[in-house]
């Protein structure tokens, strides 16, 4: 029962959010949007100015992979690769959720990591 409002809540959290982080080696790391931007990526620059790219996949690390399908039910993703062992390439119904769905996944206790599949750029030196 426990499990099931918990999973309730995290759905009802993840309807409404618009996150301004990502979590960066378990630490949450703020960005804002950038003026670029493509049809198939949303550009954001974080506060180093680091500009990156997010589309509609992202990298999840399991602790145990029984977790999997209830999880491509729950958050309405859908397996895209098989990455390793435990490791998984989803895909979201929607890029605009991307971040927002990884936050959401990295909270869970039985989550690794979970982070968006960055494009990033090369930067010139």
């Amino acid at each position: 029962m426990l499990k099931g409002l918990v999973v309730f809540i995290l759905f009802l959290s993840y309807g409404y959010a618009h996150d301004n982080y990502y979590y960066k080696n378990n630490r949450k790391t703020e960005f804002h949007p950038a003026s670029k931007q493509h049809s198939n990526i949303n550009y954001y620059q974080n506060t180093k100015g680091y500009l990156f790219g997010v589309t509609d996949t992202l990298i999840i690390k399991l602790k145990d992979a029984h977790y999997l399908p209830s999880l491509l039910n729950t958050f309405d993703l859908s397996l895209d690769k098989v990455l390793g062992n435990d490791l998984y390439l989803l895909k979201t119904s929607d890029k605009n959720l991307t971040i927002d769905t990884a936050n959401r996944l990295h909270e869970l206790p039985y989550i690794e990591y979970a982070h968006p599949n960055f494009v990033k750029h090369n930067i010139r030196r």
